[in-house]
């Protein structure tokens, strides 16, 4: 039996108020972001469903909201480096608007996988590494349910080559402290998709 995976996007930070790019940027949780951590593991841990372990980036955005995460289902966490978020080297701390308008970050992304950043990491490093890390967790347990705390960005692009087989197919993004639920065996799939019902109240 294969392992379910149950994906956890990290709460809000004020980079993601602002609109600007944090990806290797270690930024901590806004007051919201910590009440959004609270409110997954609430509701993960309100359910008849066990959990045998929580998985992080290291980042400490991803890495408290585990720990909240990780306090309501009485597990300790464990920090997986391949969950970290997109590179962007000397790029990082842009907006949204310039990486998009000036740098033309996500046409460089679709037409050449290997372009990256001075500093920073090429689209396809980040989706090897990331689908890596997943697939690694997944095989260290079968059968079980897991819970994998990580990064927008680089979520959507793990996400779109699991599922469409290229990393450019999905313009769809994980909202903060929602969850989705994949599935790597037989055939990657997404049984639920940004699920943000628990965060009605926050």
């Amino acid at each position: 039996m294969t392992a379910l995976l149950t994906i956890v996007r990290h709460g809000e930070t004020a980079a993601n108020t602002d609109g600007v790019w944090h990806g290797s940027t270690d930024t901590p949780l806004s007051e919201r972001g910590r009440q959004q951590a609270h409110a997954v593991g609430s509701h993960l841990a309100s359910h008849d469903v066990v959990f045998t372990t929580v998985y992080s980036s290291p980042l400490q955005r991803a890495r408290h909201t585990a720990e909240a995460i990780a306090r309501n289902l009485a597990l300790e966490i464990e920090v997986d480096h391949g969950l970290s978020e997109y590179d962007l080297g000397s790029w990082e701390g842009k907006t949204y608007r310039e990486l998009y308008t000036d740098y033309k970050l996500w046409d460089h992304m679709k037409e050449d996988p290997h372009f990256a950043p001075h500093g920073g990491e090429s689209p396809l490093q980040v989706v090897e590494r990331y689908v890596g890390a997943l697939r690694g967790i997944a095989s260290r347990h079968p059968g079980e349910r897991v819970v994998v705390v990580g990064h927008g960005g680089a979520l959507s692009m793990a996400f779109a080559e699991l599922t469409e087989g290229a990393y450019t197919s999905w313009g769809k993004v994980m909202a903060n402290c929602a969850f989705s639920e994949l599935r790597l065996e037989p055939t990657p799939v997404l049984e639920r998709f940004n699920v943000t019902d628990h965060l009605e109240d926050v």
